[in-house]
C-alpha cells in the first residue's frame, strides 16, 4: 500500500517541483521556503473564507449527505493544505540532504498527518449516522430520535478513531496484524475481567433498540427519578430534579422497572384529608360533595376522573381519600396546581366548619378511693 508521501512524489506536479527546487540555488530554495512557510501560516484565514464562499455557492445544489461530508471535512481540508504547503517547505529548505534522505524524515509525519486529518473529517461527519436512520425508518420500522442517533455516532467515532490509530501505527512499521491476533488472544484472558463491560454494552445496545426512554424524557428508575441526558455504551446519566447528574450502569437499568413519565398523557393525583372525629356525618357528607365539585371545575383536572371518598377511621382521624388524575405532566406544573387547590381546599374547610386533624393522645385519669 503507497504511503501518502509516495503518492505525492510520484505525481508530475510534484516531479517538477522537485527538480525546480534541486535546479537552483542556495538564496531562491531559501527564499521559496520562507514563502511556503508564510502561506501556510498566514493563509488559513483566506483557506477558511474560500472553503465558506464555495460553501454558500453550492449549498443548492448539494444533497444532504455532501453537506455533512462538506462540512466535516472542511477545516481538516484547511490543515491539510498547510501541511502541504510546510512539506513542501521542508522538501525546499537548502539543507545538505538529498530528496530521498528529506523525505525520509518528512514523509512519515506527513503521511500521518493526512491519515489523522482524515480521520478527523469522518468523525466531524457522524451525522451520516443520523441521515441513514430516517433514511432506514420506513424500512426497518425506526423511530429517528436523538437517542438512536447518537448511540450510533459514538460507534462510529470510535471505529473511525480505532481505524486511523491502526493505520498510523503500519505507517510507522508496527505490527498491526501481530498486534491485532495478540489482542485476540489477549482477549481470552481479560473476558472475565471485562464481563460487566461487556454486559453493560449489551444493555445500552438494548436500550436503544427498545427504546423505552429516549434522551430528554423525565424517567422513574428505581430509588432515582430524573430527566435522561446521556446514553453511554456503559451507563445512562439522569439529571435529578436538585440538579444533580446520576450515572447508573447500563446493566442495572435494564434490570429495574422503568417509568417513563414523559410518554403517559395525564398524572395521578392521590393525597388523604385527615378531619377530626367530632366532625358531625351530614359536614363530612357536604364536605365529600363539595371537594368532588371544586377538583372537577379545575381546568387541568379530568373531571370524570374524580374520586373523593371517605376510606377509613385513623388513630386520630376521619380519612377522606382523594384520587383524580390531571393533565399537568411537568413537574413544575404539577406543584402549581397542587399548591392552587390546597389553598383551595383549606378555605373550604373553614367554610364548612371542619378541622384537619393532627396526632393526639387522650389521658384519662382515674382516682382511685383511700384504703
Amino acid at each position: 500500500m503507497e504511503t501518502a508521501e509516495q503518492t505525492l512524489m510520484q505525481s508530475p506536479m510534484m516531479q517538477s517541483f522537485l527538480l525546480f527546487v534541486y535546479t537552483h540555488g542556495f538564496w531562491l530554495r531559501l527564499g521559496l521556503m520562507a514563502l511556503l512557510a508564510l502561506a501556510a501560516v498566514f493563509g488559513a484565514r483566506l483557506y477558511r473564507r474560500l472553503v465558506g464562499a464555495l460553501r454558500k455557492k453550492l449549498a443548492r445544489y448539494m444533497p444532504e449527505w455532501l453537506q455533512i461530508l462538506y462540512d466535516g471535512f472542511s477545516e481538516p481540508l484547511v490543515l491539510l493544505l498547510r501541511c502541504l504547503l510546510i512539506y513542501w517547505a521542508v522538501l525546499a529548505a537548502p539543507l545538505p540532504l538529498s530528496v530521498s534522505q528529506v523525505n525520509q524524515l518528512a514523509g512519515p509525519a506527513f503521511s500521518a498527518a493526512v491519515i489523522g486529518l482524515l480521520g478527523w473529517g469522518l468523525w466531524r461527519s457522524e451525522g451520516l449516522c443520523g441521515l441513514l436512520l430516517r433514511s432506514a425508518q420506513n424500512r426497518l420500522d425506526l423511530e429517528s430520535n436523538k437517542t438512536m442517533t447518537r448511540f450510533f455516532e459514538k460507534i462510529f467515532r470510535a471505529l473511525v478513531a480505532a481505524a486511523a490509530v491502526l493505520a498510523i501505527l503500519e505507517l510507522f512499521g508496527v505490527p498491526v496484524a501481530g498486534l491485532l491476533a495478540g489482542a485476540g488472544v489477549a482477549g481470552l484472558a481479560v473476558s472475565l475481567a471485562a464481563q460487566s463491560t461487556l454486559s453493560n454494552l449489551i444493555a445500552g445496545i438494548t436500550l436503544v433498540m427498545e427504546r423505552p426512554f429516549g434522551i430528554g424524557d423525565y424517567i422513574v428508575l428505581g430509588s432515582f427519578e430524573g430527566t435522561v441526558e446521556e446514553i453511554s455504551f456503559r451507563s445512562t446519566k439522569l439529571r435529578t430534579p436538585d440538579n444533580c447528574l446520576i450515572t447508573v450502569e447500563n446493566s442495572k437499568v435494564s434490570a429495574e422497572y422503568i417509568q417513563n413519565v414523559t410518554t403517559r398523557n395525564s398524572r395521578l393525583w392521590n393525597f388523604v384529608i385527615g378531619v377530626t372525629y367530632d366532625t358531625p356525618r351530614d359536614r363530612i357528607e357536604a364536605l365529600c360533595a363539595d371537594l368532588t365539585a371544586l377538583c372537577q371545575a379545575e381546568p387541568m383536572v379530568l373531571a370524570d376522573t374524580v374520586q373523593v371518598a371517605l376510606i377509613g377511621f385513623g388513630a386520630s382521624s376521619i380519612d377522606i381519600d382523594l384520587r383524580m388524575y390531571v393533565t399537568t405532566l411537568g413537574l413544575n406544573d404539577f406543584r402549581a396546581l397542587k399548591n392552587r387547590l390546597n389553598l383551595q381546599i383549606m378555605d373550604l374547610m373553614e367554610r364548612r366548619g371542619c378541622a384537619f386533624a393532627f396526632p393526639s393522645t387522650s389521658v384519662y385519669l382515674e382516682k382511685t378511693p383511700a384504703p
